[in-house]
């Protein structure tokens, strides 16, 4: 029950603790990139962030209703929409890995590891808009689901559990503005760039090599393994050193929780798909 209420306190914006911002500044931003009003958007996150898990719920039970319409019946092509879908997610995480990037790296280059994990992007700036975005995207690619559903592709529990848990860490991470999210943004936008290009060639009918898809399942664990090693070198500066940083420890305790299943998860279904289905086609 703590570690619930927990969840719930946000200490860092309730005047019980200082936040901890990096002072970089863009040099160059269209005018759209950024949050009016970062406050007020914090203040929605942490009041309303709860409802990630009503949304995961909800989305859960949609899904499954609608395997069941689609027991009976033909799967639709889709193909077009399938291909302009994942054609815009691949131009959006391309634009977001860029633009978001920036701000990383150049507090990686000037500050190092410390400060690119523990301090967090400035709230009005080019970076801040497109972490808004990203939350925002972890609702529409949901819309996955929707699509191998209709097909009647196979769904496996990796698919609904990182949908969902990827979700709710954003949107609470966000209502506190973790700072290690710098790092897992950037590694997700990298991640979803790569990932989405890859279905929409597939979508669009092209066949790939087998190496290519193994390539794109080799990011996605390493970024889940990348983010097992972030969680734990932000806990070894908040429970070893007197040094600052921006992410409460029920924040980074269910970082641990999902990075490590999803590295479990993930590991398990490389091994399934390529190494074990290897094996078995050499043996037959």
């Amino acid at each position: 029950m703590d570690f619930i209420r927990e969840l719930n306190e946000f200490k860092i914006y309730k005047g019980n603790h200082t936040r901890y911002e990096d002072t970089y500044r863009y040099k160059y931003a269209l005018p759209f990139e950024k949050v009016e009003d970062p406050v007020g958007w914090t203040i929605v996150f942490q009041q309303y962030w709860h409802h990630s898990f009503t949304i995961s719920i909800i989305y859960f039970i949609i899904m499954k209703a609608l395997q069941r319409f689609m027991e009976n019946r033909k799967p639709f092509s889709l193909r077009t929409a399938l291909v302009l879908w994942n054609g815009a997610l691949a131009i959006f995480s391309i634009i977001g890995f860029i633009r978001f990037t920036e701000d990383f790296i150049q507090s990686l280059y000037k500050h190092g590891i410390y400060r690119s994990l523990c301090f967090s992007c400035h709230p009005n700036d080019v970076a801040a808009f497109w972490s808004f975005l990203f939350a925002i995207s972890k609702i529409v690619e949901l819309g996955d689901t929707l699509f191998i559903v209709l097909r009647k592709k196979p769904l496996i529990f990796l698919h609904y559990y990182h949908h969902a848990a990827v979700l709710i860490y954003t949107v609470h991470s966000g209502a506190e503005h973790a700072a290690p999210g710098r790092a897992f943004i950037a590694m997700n936008y990298f991640a979803h760039s790569v990932m989405y290009t890859y279905y929409t060639f597939t979508a669009y009918g092209r066949r790939l090599p087998k190496w290519v898809s193994m390539c794109v399942t080799t990011i996605q664990t390493a970024q889940m393994l990348a983010g097992v090693a972030v969680s734990y070198i932000v806990y070894r500066i908040k429970t070893e050193s007197n040094l600052p940083c921006q992410q409460s420890m029920v924040n980074l305790y269910l970082a641990f929780i999902i990075y490590v299943t999803f590295a479990v998860l993930f590991l398990q279904f490389f091994y399934k798909a390529y190494i074990a289905k290897s094996g078995k086609s050499k043996t037959s």
